[in-house]
């Protein structure tokens, strides 16, 4: 925490910041909190460059071009991409603040590299949590106003165990937007209407920098609410995540303990269609899966934990396959040759068959 301080201490008016993000709500909101930190600190925002993991072939191009001395890793587990790193490191300075199972310990003379599992293998704070609590260090970062952007973030994450001092801080804060604290009670809050207004956005193809965009100008969770271009992205997805929802309903086998479903849309909404079911089935894996030209692209989900799916989808892999997973153990996701999809499908089928 000490470097993490001192690296952002360290930043001035004269620095080119650029931060890259995961594309999902919490890399989203992580984004935001950080670019509020730096426009109060340093007087400037940051470039943004919003990724997948693994980030896309093009990431160094990208970077390049926005001439960095500073590069801020938020969200993205890039520690498993330490050549790129290592690249990196010949011109600028880094700061990663992740939060996902850790693959390579970053930390060098030019890189600091905050990810609480590096001491804690088993803990979860969301990266919007992190990087709230670290700006919240700085007396200049406005922590009440940006209370309601670390919410979204963390809930839009999913997994809350330990980010319970931020919860109990918002419900302190909001008490007519959160009234309890359980799970459900959390997703079905303002705070989680708008996570699932920022997924629903990301689904229908607006960039995420435009979404991180919009809700760094927003005041409030109200001018989140009212704006057009996110409720008609979120009224369009709603409809097609009920449609899907009926089918998998249908093609639902509650004897076995592995549920697949082929979703198929023009949409990308397997990760909420995962949730969703998993919410309806929490003692099922659910494995939600999507054709995207020659890749299988899937999200796995157990709410119950008897599984850590993270764990269980690496454990399908084979070296020969070509093939990239990571997550949480309620919750993961990755790619795969459509080559190799039917040998993986068959191991995951066997491997939970053997946990039982």
């Amino acid at each position: 925490m000490q470097r993490v301080i001192s690296f952002l201490k360290k930043l001035t008016h004269k620095d080119e910041p650029l931060i890259i993000f995961h594309n999902d709500t919490d890399g989203i909101c992580s984004c935001v909190l950080m670019n509020k930190f730096l426009q109060k600190r340093i007087r400037k925002k940051a470039d943004i460059i919003s990724q997948p993991m693994p980030p896309q072939k093009n990431l160094m191009s990208k970077i390049k071009m926005c001439l960095p001395t500073k590069i801020m890793f938020l969200d993205l587990a890039i520690d498993q991409k330490r050549r790129f790193v290592k690249r990196l490191e010949n011109f600028c300075d880094i700061l990663i603040i992740d939060h996902h199972p850790v693959t390579n310990d970053m930390n060098s003379e030019r890189t600091v590299h905050f990810n609480p599992r590096l001491k804690n293998k088993d803990i979860y704070q969301s990266a919007s949590y992190l990087v709230y609590k670290i700006c919240s260090r700085f007396p200049e970062f406005e922590k009440k106003k940006l209370l309601w952007v670390a919410a979204v973030g963390a809930i839009g994450d999913y997994d809350l165990s330990g980010s319970s001092d931020l919860i109990k801080e918002a419900k302190k804060e909001y008490p007519e937007i959160i009234k309890k604290t359980d799970d459900k009670s959390l997703r079905e809050s303002l705070f989680g209407q708008i996570a699932e207004i920022i997924t629903a956005a990301k689904a229908c193809n607006i960039p995420p920098e435009e979404i991180a965009k919009i809700i760094y100008e927003s005041k409030s969770c109200e001018e989140v609410l009212n704006n057009q271009t996110l409720i008609n992205a979120y009224k369009q997805v709603q409809a097609e995540i009920e449609k899907l929802i009926i089918d998998a309903k249908s093609k639902f086998d509650p004897n076995k303990k592995i549920f697949f479903y082929e979703i198929k849309s023009k949409f990308s909404l397997r990760a909420v269609v995962a949730t969703r079911l998993s919410e309806m089935w929490p003692d099922k894996i659910v494995i939600v899966w999507q054709k995207v030209r020659n890749k299988i692209r899937v999200a796995g989900r157990n709410q119950s934990r008897k599984f850590d799916v993270g764990n269980l989808l690496k454990s399908a892999l084979t070296p020969g396959m070509k093939a990239s997973f990571g997550g949480h153990p309620a919750a993961s996701g990755g790619i795969i040759d459509e080559k190799d999809w039917d040998e993986f499908r068959e191991r995951l089928i066997r491997a939970v068959e053997n946990k039982n």
